[in-house]
C-alpha cells in the first residue's frame, strides 16, 4: 500500500489520461479536453507537494526512490507540461477532432517523464525511457497530412529504436560484470570490489547505457534527430521536446552516474556530517570507468555541433533546435565537475532554460500560426507589428545567449563556477566560446525584428497574435528571465533542496 501511495499522483495521470481519450468521444466541447488536462495535472501536482519534506523512500523492492532529487523533478515535469497544455490550448496545428488523444497522450508522457526522475533499476530505467520515447514518437507525427510531420516521427522512431538497442545491450554487459541492475547496489558493488577485478567490459557497456540517455537529452553524437524532429513536429510539441524529456534525461544521468559510479570524499562526507549540508561534497569515481572525461568529451562536441550548425539555418525551430542541442552541452559541464556546486549548477540551469526556450517557442507558434511558416522572413519587422511579441522575443533569445542581467547569465555563471572552481581552465574556455558563437545566430533573430522590413504581409482579420490570453502567458515567461537576473536566491535554494539524498550517503 505504502507504494501505491506513492505512485498515486501517476496513477492519477493515468486515469485523467483514459477520462480525457474516452470522455472526447462524447463530449464535443472543445475545452473539455483542456480542462480535464489542466485539473487533473494540478491533481497531480497538489499529490506530489504532500510528499516534499520527507525523508526518502523505496518503492517496489527499490525498482524507483522516492527523494528530494526524484520529487523536485517529477513537480517540474508536472509544470512543464501543464505549460505544454496551455501553448497548445489555442495554436492552430492541434486540430480540434484531434484534441483528446493529443491531450490524454501529453498526460501520459508526464506519467513517463515523473518515472525518469525517480528510477533507480536498469529495469525501471529502460521502462521510463521507453515510455516517453513511444508517445514522443506519436506526438511528433501528430501532423498526419502534413509530410514533414510524418518525416520528423519516422525518423524519430529509427534514431530511437537504435539508442534503446545499444542501452539495453550495455544494461547486459553491466549486470554480466557486476551482477547488479539497482544503482545503489552498483555503487555498493564498486566500493567493495578492487578495480582490477573488474573487467573491461564496463567501459563498454557504460558506454552504451550513455548512448540511450544522451539520445534523450540530445547529446552529441546521439542528436542527430533533433533539428529535423523539432522542425517537422507541431510547435507546441516541439516547445515540450525541447525541456521536458531532456530535464527528465539529465535527472535519469545524474542518478546513473552520481549513484551508480560515485562515492563522496571523506572530507566531504565529514562537513556533511558536522553540517548537515551537502554543499562540501564532491565525488570520486568508483569502478575502471572515467565517466567525467566521458562527459567532458560529449559536452565538448555537444556545444560545438548544436552552435556550429545553427549559424547557416534560416528556420527560427531549426534554429532553436541546433540551439537546444547547444545548451545540451552547457549543462553537461555541470556534470562533469563531480562536485555538489555543478549538479546544483544543473537544477538552477534547468529552470531558467524552462523559461527561456519555452516562450521562445511560444512566439515561434504565434508567428507560424499567422504566417504560416517560422524562417526569418516571417520575423521581419515584428518589433513594429508586435512590440510586445518581439519584446518578450528578445527577451528570451538574450537569456538564452546568457548576456546580463537575463536569467541565462546566471545560469551560466554557477555552471562556469564550478568548472573553474576544479580548475578545469581549458573546458572553461571552450564552453566561453561557444557562447560568443551563439551570439551570431541569435541576433539574427533580433536584427529580423526590429532592423529590416516586413517581407508578409498581415493576413486581414483576426490572428493568432491578437489573444489577450496567449499574451498574457508569453509575458508570464519573460518575467523571470529578467527576475531571476536580478534576484535568484529562492530558486538556488530550492535547486540546492533538490540535492539533499546526498546528505548522509
Amino acid at each position: 500500500m505504502r507504494s501505491l501511495f506513492l505512485v498515486s499522483p501517476h496513477m492519477l495521470l493515468c486515469l485523467g489520461a483514459i477520462i480525457v481519450l474516452v470522455g472526447g468521444l462524447w463530449i464535443r466541447n472543445k475545452m473539455f479536453a483542456v480542462v480535464s488536462s489542466i485539473v487533473t495535472l494540478l491533481g497531480a501536482g497538489v499529490l506530489l507537494a504532500t510528499m516534499v519534506g520527507h525523508p526518502a523512500q523505496d518503492a517496489f523492492n527499490g525498482l524507483i526512490v522516492f527523494d528530494s532529487l526524484g520529487l523536485f523533478f517529477a513537480i517540474f515535469s508536472v509544470i512543464v507540461v501543464l505549460f505544454g497544455v496551455l501553448l497548445s490550448m489555442e495554436s492552430k496545428e492541434i486540430y480540434a477532432d484531434r484534441r483528446p488523444e493529443y491531450f490524454s497522450i501529453l498526460l501520459a508522457l508526464c506519467t513517463g517523464l515523473m518515472f525518469m526522475g525517480v528510477s533507480n533499476h536498469f529495469l525501471m530505467l529502460y521502462l521510463s525511457i521507453e515510455t516517453v520515447s513511444i508517445l514522443s514518437f506519436t506526438l511528433a507525427g501528430f501532423r498526419r497530412e502534413r509530410t514533414a510531420s510524418v518525416e520528423a516521427s519516422m525518423k524519430y522512431v529509427v534514431y530511437g529504436a537504435m539508442a534503446s538497442a545499444l542501452m539495453v545491450f550495455g544494461m547486459s554487459l553491466v549486470y554480466g560484470a557486476t551482477g547488479h541492475m539497482d544503482l545503489i547496489s552498483l555503487r555498493e558493488f564498486f566500493s567493495s570490489t578492487a578495480t582490477s577485478d573488474l573487467p573491461n567490459v564496463l567501459w563498454a557497456g557504460v558506454i552504451l547505457m550513455f548512448a540511450g540517455i544522451g539520445y534523450k537529452v540530445s547529446a552529441a553524437p546521439m542528436h542527430m534527430w533533433t533539428p529535423d524532429v523539432y522542425e517537422g513536429a507541431p510547435t507546441p510539441v516541439t516547445a515540450l521536446f525541447s525541456v521536458a524529456p531532456k530535464a527528465a534525461g539529465f535527472a535519469l544521468l545524474m542518478r546513473f552516474f552520481i549513484t551508480g559510479f560515485s562515492l563522496p570524499v571523506q572530507e566531504g562526507a565529514a562537513a556533511v556530517a558536522q553540517m548537515g549540508s551537502a554543499s562540501a561534497i564532491s565525488f570520486y569515481t568508483v569502478g575502471p570507468v572515467a565517466w567525467t572525461k566521458l562527459l567532458m568529451i560529449s559536452s565538448v562536441f555537444t556545444m560545438f555541433m548544436g552552435n556550429l550548425a545553427a549559424l547557416g539555418q534560416f528556420s527560427v525551430k531549426r534554429i532553436l533546435a541546433y540551439s537546444s542541442i547547444a545548451h545540451a552541452g552547457y549543462i553537461l559541464m555541470g556534470a562533469t565537475t563531480q562536485s555538489f556546486e555543478g549538479l546544483t549548477a544543473i537544477i538552477f540551469y534547468l529552470v531558467v532554460y524552462c523559461f527561456m526556450n519555452f516562450g521562445a517557442f511560444w512566439v515561434t507558434s504565434k508567428v507560424e500560426d499567422c504566417f504560416g511558416g517560422d524562417g526569418i522572413s516571417e520575423f521581419r519587422g515584428l518589433g513594429s507589428r508586435k512590440p510586445i511579441h518581439a519584446a518578450c522575443m528578445a527577451i528570451f533569445l538574450f537569456s538564452l545567449v546568457g548576456l546580463p542581467p537575463f536569467a541565462g547569465f546566471i545560469g551560466k555563471v554557477y555552471l562556469f563556477s564550478a568548472v573553474l572552481a576544479r580548475e578545469m581552465y581549458g573546458f572553461a574556455l571552450i564552453a566561453a566560446l561557444n557562447s560568443v558563437i551563439s551570439l551570431f545566430y541569435y541576433v539574427k533573430i533580433i536584427r529580423a525584428m526590429y532592423l529590416d522590413e516586413a517581407e508578409v504581409a498581415m493576413p486581414e482579420g483576426k490572428t493568432s497574435f491578437d489573444s489577450r490570453v496567449s499574451l498574457a502567458f508569453i509575458v508570464l515567461l519573460a518575467l523571470p528571465n529578467l527576475v531571476l537576473g536580478i534576484y535568484w536566491e529562492p530558486v538556488m535554494k530550492v535547486a540546492k533542496n533538490a540535492l539533499n539524498f546526498f546528505v548522509g550517503m
